[in-house]
């Protein structure tokens, strides 16, 4: 899986390996219920974003083989427990779940969803990060207000990805 993304021009998502091993672990497979939560990450500056930590499915949330739905009062209590303990520093920035495709895309509800995240939450910034993880890779993409849309793998040669470090 890749860690890095492009977007717009030469803006990055990048995702923590904790974030990534998290994916891994909750990968879907036959007879399992699909799994998700949120991204909580930094801006850290106008280019360059990190999501850092995702939440894995809690007490509260619904899922089934074809379904995940999270609380969303457990959902906000973590995201201002996150923001609080981490100085302002740790926000929201989207949304993750499984599906059992091994080249995943989001459903049209995936697409609604997101889409009333974006307008129904105060954010500091100005979209939402959407990935489904699938039984081979993911799709990444982010939602603006405009579309949802996918975003292009950054591979760390400077010549494909200039925003790369």
């Amino acid at each position: 899986m890749i860690a890095r993304y492009r977007f717009h021009r030469n803006q990055t998502l990048e995702f923590s390996q904790a974030v990534i091993d998290t994916f891994l672990k909750y990968r879907q497979s036959p007879g399992m219920d699909e799994a998700g939560g949120i991204l909580l990450g930094n801006v850290y500056t106008t280019s360059h974003t990190i999501v850092e930590a995702a939440t894995t499915p809690g007490s509260l949330d619904r899922a089934g083989p074809y379904y995940f739905e999270r609380s969303r009062a457990a959902a906000q209590a973590v995201v201002n427990s996150s923001w609080r303990e981490s100085g302002g520093v740790l926000i929201y920035l989207g949304e993750w779940h499984t599906h059992l495709a091994a080249s995943p895309t989001p459903s049209r509800r995936d697409r609604a969803m997101i889409r009333n995240m974006l307008r129904q939450t105060e954010m500091a910034i100005d979209c939402l990060v959407l990935v489904v993880v699938g039984t081979e890779n993911a799709w990444v993409g982010i939602d603006d207000g405009r579309r949802l849309a996918k975003l292009s793998p950054c591979y760390d040669q400077p010549s494909s990805c200039p925003a790369c470090f």
